[in-house]
């Protein structure tokens, strides 16, 4: 029966390496995780013997999901997070006991999202993570678009202001420039430094930022507002793009902020964008979606 299937989806993130046992109703039957091997193979070696053990547990697995932060091309790794160029992963584990899938940990979210969590129902949705950097998974006729070259969903890189802040890929005026977590950071450490709240005797974090907001601070609502702001218009763009029923959001500014942020995003998305029926929502996995959504691809083989 269906619901008797379950496959072993692992997440291999800068920090931790984390596998979980989903069955198709998206019940998750085991969990565990470690910290992250530095060698690729240790890492190997760690991902057989998760896998053995979830086997021995669950002798009816079909089979893994493996997400990885980085770009995927033919079983190939790239990875600014793990340090990796070009690390042939996927001929690492051809050996694995069970059919593996390897894909993107973006990639991994929004199918996660899609078929368990927030997205369930849709059918083209983008799933966008604003942290260190900014990043998508995107979802087209209910499969995962990956582009020509694996390349697809490297959004934080669109170039939204010609004059403006160089990014670390070479660029200027890259989305994520002054969208992502570490733009709003900046914009923090200016307004402190310039003199906003005289007195206060530190720079005050994120989360300071985001409760004095919740106060009725002035001057860091408008912090947060002006990133919502700049998210807007890359959200509008992919929109525009990809016609998508909803973006769902993931990372530390967007779960941090939500509650202040989504009616003015939401408002600068309708007016920017040509449709008016896009849904902007707020993960409901959370840090789980890749774990989860690597192992719905591996239920889906």
């Amino acid at each position: 029966m269906a619901e008797e299937r379950c496959a072993i989806g692992i997440d291999l993130g800068g920090t931790n390496l984390r596998w979980a046992v989903v069955d198709a109703t998206g019940e998750r039957r085991y969990q565990d995780r470690i910290d992250r091997p530095h060698s690729l193979a240790e890492i190997v070696g760690a991902i057989h013997q998760g896998v053995r053990a979830c086997r021995e547990r669950f002798p009816n697995v079909v089979g893994a999901g493996i997400a990885v932060p980085g770009i995927v091309q033919n079983g190939i790794v790239t990875s600014h997070n793990l340090g990796w160029q070009d690390v042939p992963l996927a001929p690492a584990l051809a050996d694995l006991e069970v059919p593996a899938t390897l894909l993107n940990d973006m990639a991994a979210g929004a199918v996660g999202e899609l078929d368990f969590g927030r997205a369930r129902g849709c059918r083209n949705v983008i799933f966008v993570t604003i942290s260190t950097g900014i990043g998508a998974g995107i979802i087209l006729g209910g499969d995962v678009y990956r582009g020509a070259n694996g390349l697809a969903g490297e959004v934080g890189h669109m170039v939204v202001d010609l004059n403006g802040l160089l990014c670390g890929c070479g660029r200027r005026g890259c989305w994520e420039m002054i969208a992502s977590g570490t733009a709003h950071r900046r914009r923090i450490r200016e307004a402190y430094t310039s003199g906003t709240w005289p007195n206060l005797d530190h720079e005050p974090t994120p989360a300071e930022v985001t409760e004095r907001a919740r106060e009725g601070d002035r001057a860091a609502r408008a912090l947060v507002l002006r990133t919502a702001r700049y998210l807007g218009i890359g959200v509008s763009n992919l929109a525009n793009l990809y016609d998508p029923q909803a973006v769902i959001f993931t990372g530390g500014f967007a779960r941090n902020t939500w509650d202040i942020i989504h009616d003015y995003l939401l408002n600068e998305v309708r007016e920017q964008a040509f449709s008016q029926n896009v849904r902007l929502l707020l993960t409901e996995l959370g840090d789980d979606a890749g774990v989860m959504g690597a192992a719905a691809i591996a239920l889906r083989q």
